[in-house]
């Protein structure tokens, strides 16, 4: 890209000329490991080749040079949680306007979740028909997990070498008929499979409590649907999981962690040398059960939104370093699967639909609720660890503002 006359307003955006090249960027504020700060980022063939101090050079002549002013450039947001539902579910979400609306959040890498699209990403020719599927369609960087289900333990390295980075299972029923749920047995198998390899297993980690059953309530209630999924449903399988990650140093990766109550549980298995890393997703930071009205049934999602004192709890860990990253958890569906017109929280089907939204959504997103906390500077650098600099260090995926000589991988 490039800007209609060369250059940007020092206060405004810049206007840009689509499918042009730019061959500079600058700006006051560009995010760099532990600084903001000027400078100018040199661009050679689509990547970063060097990064200056801001106008240490001269332009060369007819040099397309990109000036933001005041603007933060910092890396693309690294989103690992997307469900994108091509194919199979298109009218949910397919691959164009999932791509589109992760570069209107300053999102530059989504990695699709296996289980929204039919056939579910659990075998080598369900994968080759993801990317068939996918192709042409993508405006990101686009990587797809895998799946693990009860039987498919032989698939799992074929995938691998294909090129998913790591497969996710269920400890509860998904909703997905396609994508059942895990027992230990399986686990066991599926983690035998994968020990050695630099793969990692992502858990939806909820467990069913044996005999237990939520009391009757009156479905349209946030209530009912909180008591259904109770806290101890988290922790019960963050136990299962920290124990399984113990016994085979498989990387485990625990999606969307919502109760507070299981970190102390992934505070000591980590102390016990389990490589053990951590989600959470920004509506667990910015919503509380307590603000949900009746029949608010576009706030399911499953495990649930929980109580304010929960959420404070689960900023202090991402303070702490326990929470290693934020993620959108991006889960769409049409208006009509939101079961709106009854607000019954049981029959609606769950997931938040935000991929656009985790840098772009105001105050109350995660790093500007850090700036505003915090101090801008803190803030910036925050949202940069958790949502661009943690799922490189994760999941190996690109993300780090720096020269492509340096190490960044084509």
């Amino acid at each position: 890209m490039s800007t209609k006359h060369g250059e940007a307003s020092q206060t405004g955006a810049a206007k840009v000329e689509v499918g042009s090249e730019v061959m500079a960027v600058r700006s006051n504020r560009v995010v760099l490991d532990n600084t903001i700060c000027p400078a100018e980022i040199i661009i050679c063939n689509g990547k970063i080749a060097d990064i200056l101090p801001k106008r240490s050079r001269a332009c060369a002549s007819g040099e397309k040079v990109l000036d933001v002013g005041d603007l933060v450039v910092m890396p693309g947001i690294i989103d690992p949680h997307v469900h994108t539902c091509e194919p199979g579910h298109t009218a949910w979400e397919g691959y164009s306007s999932a791509t589109k609306a992760a570069a209107a959040g300053g999102v530059t890498t989504l990695v699709a979740m296996p289980l929204s699209c039919l056939p579910p990403t659990t075998t080598l020719a369900n994968f080759d028909d993801k990317l068939q599927s996918a192709e042409g369609q993508c405006h990101v960087d686009v990587a797809f997990w895998g799946g693990v289900i009860p039987g498919n333990q032989d698939e799992l390295l074929s995938m691998l070498q294909a090129g998913v980075p790591g497969f996710k299972c269920s400890l509860i029923a998904s909703g997905v008929e396609e994508f059942p749920h895990v027992s230990l047995q399986d686990l066991h198998m599926a983690m035998n499979e994968l020990q050695g390899t630099d793969c990692v297993l992502l858990f939806h980690a909820e467990q069913e409590l044996g005999q237990w059953k939520p009391a009757l309530e009156d479905p349209t209630e946030y209530r009912a649907l909180l008591d259904s999924r109770p806290d101890a449903m988290e922790v019960e399988a963050v136990q299962t999981i920290a124990n399984l990650c113990l016994q085979y140093k498989v990387p485990c990766h625990i999606l969307h962690l919502s109760s507070a109550q299981a970190l102390p549980i992934i505070r000591e298995a980590r102390q016990k040398g389990a490589p053990l890393t951590i989600e959470t997703a920004h509506h667990y930071l910015t919503l509380t059960s307590e603000r949900i009205p009746p029949g608010g049934t576009y706030y399911k999602c499953c495990p649930p939104i929980r109580a304010k004192t929960n959420q404070e709890q689960l900023w202090s860990a991402l303070q702490e370093g326990l929470i290693d990253m934020v993620v959108s958890a991006h889960n769409p569906g049409s208006p009509d699967l939101k079961n709106l017109d009854d607000g019954d929280f049981f029959k609606a089907q769950g997931g938040i639909a935000s991929l656009q939204f985790g840098k772009r959504g105001g105050s109350e997103q995660p790093g500007c609720t850090e700036s505003a906390r915090y101090g801008v500077q803190q803030g910036l650098n925050s949202a940069r660890a958790l949502q661009s600099r943690a799922p490189v260090n994760v999941f190996k995926t690109l993300g780090a503002l720096v020269p492509s000589h340096m190490g960044q991988k084509p």
